[in-house]
């Protein structure tokens, strides 16, 4: 069981490498277990799938506009 028990800082590492879909399987079984038990592992996670949804720019250039980084705030503010 020891093998499956990863610390909140690898799992917070793991969220963010999935999102680029570089995880593997093993990575995954324990990360799913982590966030079964780790509320904050999950708000992490819900948060930082919030904003990868909300922030789709196309170009390093681009600027968000006021409209949008209050939407991106206060979408943040309604995780709960």
């Amino acid at each position: 069981m020891r093998l499956l028990n990863i610390s909140c800082k690898k799992a917070t590492y793991l969220v963010s490498k999935k999102e680029q879909k570089r995880i593997n399987l093993f990575d995954r079984i324990k990360l799913r277990i982590h966030l079964s038990i780790c509320v904050l592992c999950r708000r992490f996670e819900k948060q930082s799938n919030l904003i990868i949804k909300n922030v789709t720019l196309t170009s390093a250039d681009e600027k968000l506009s006021d409209e949008a980084k209050d939407r991106i705030i206060e979408s943040l503010r309604n995780v709960p």
